[in-house]
């Protein structure tokens, strides 16, 4: 074996064992003839670009479409449900800002003078987090393209730009916060590639999530402003703790999950679910410690809520283990 060949053979590792041994004779055989004679003393090696080949090879098998075998199949939809599931959480945390933007908008300490470039900046960027929105939507309908378009763009522009430039510290730059944006972004790019198959879902079900989240909060906001003028500050403190970030996925996540087991759902979906449950309470658990000593009220709702997501994720985690496709194969092949 030849020193290229050797290494060839390395990369092809990346691919799964079952693939490599279909296949790996032809790709290692198609490789070294277009390489050609190499002796070994020039210390030959793979070019950058088939190694970036092999790697997306590598990920579309793991990821498979309906056409790959059933295990790496259920691994890609379950990526696939949570690049869906992660941008319409987006897509509801950031859709409720629209039918505030008037009222918001006459605030001068929040958006800045009439006329002024912080006015249009600030007005601008609201708008911007909505592309949240138009990426879900996107996604949902079936415009792959587009909604990964939409959503680099999104998360481009609200969290990479504050890290690399002073021009605009947003105060929606925080971990927590980035880790809920990055996760859905990231599994969107990889799950949804050439072989896999795109959602076709309904306009309605494409835009019932940011509405319900839209009008839930919108007159949430409303109650509490009243609460606030009438001087119950009480109230106010235990309603921030819903409505931040962490607090608004938390409540969308108990929904989509006792709908999720009431109506059946797969596995993949469950396990999608699951996830973001750990991942928000990776999120909200920094908060018992940042609450704590401090307004009691935050901090018993903090607490609260890790504990549904705790639960939520092994509920959600074990049924929807033993709901994925390949388990009931073999629970059919045992009988």
């Amino acid at each position: 074996m030849s020193l290229l060949e050797f290494h060839y053979r390395n990369v092809l590792r990346m691919l799964p064992a079952s693939y490599r041994a279909e296949r790996e004779e032809e790709m290692v055989a198609a490789y070294l003839e277009y390489a050609g004679d190499v002796p070994d003393e020039a210390n030959p090696k793979p070019r950058w670009d088939e190694v970036l080949s092999v790697m997306g090879l590598a990920l579309r098998v793991r990821l498979a479409g309906a056409s790959g075998p059933p295990v790496y199949f259920a691994w890609g939809e379950t990526v696939r449900m949570i690049a869906l599931f992660g941008l319409a959480l987006q897509a509801m945390v950031s859709a409720p800002s629209l039918p505030l933007l008037p009222a918001m908008s006459e605030n001068e300490q929040f958006f800045g003078a009439a006329g002024s470039a912080d006015r249009l900046f600030s007005i601008g960027e609201v708008l911007l987090h909505n592309l949240w929105l138009v990426a879900f939507v996107a996604l949902a309908r079936g415009a792959v393209r587009t909604a990964k378009t939409t959503a680099v763009l999104v998360f481009g522009w609200a969290f990479l730009v504050p890290v690399v430039s002073d021009w605009r510290a947003t105060e929606t730059w925080s971990a927590d916060y980035v880790l809920l944006a990055a996760v859905p972004v990231l599994a969107l790019l990889l799950g949804y590639h050439r072989d896999a198959p795109a959602p076709r879902r309904s306009w309605w079900v494409a835009l019932l999530p940011p509405a319900v989240a839209a009008a839930a909060l919108y007159a949430a906001n409303r109650y509490m402003t009243g609460r606030v003028t009438a001087g119950d500050t009480t109230t106010l403190e235990t309603f921030s703790a819903w409505t931040d970030v962490p607090g608004i996925i938390v409540i969308a996540l108990v929904a989509a999950s006792v709908a999720a087991l009431a109506l059946g759902a797969g596995g993949p979906a469950l396990l999608a679910l699951a996830f973001y449950a750990i991942v928000t309470l990776l999120a909200r658990v920094p908060d018992l410690y940042h609450y704590h000593g401090g307004v009691e009220e935050i901090w018993q709702v903090a607490a609260l809520q890790c504990w549904v997501l705790g639960g939520l994720t092994l509920t959600l985690a074990v049924v929807g283990v033993w709901r994925l496709p390949i388990l009931r194969r073999l629970q059919e092949r045992s009988v």
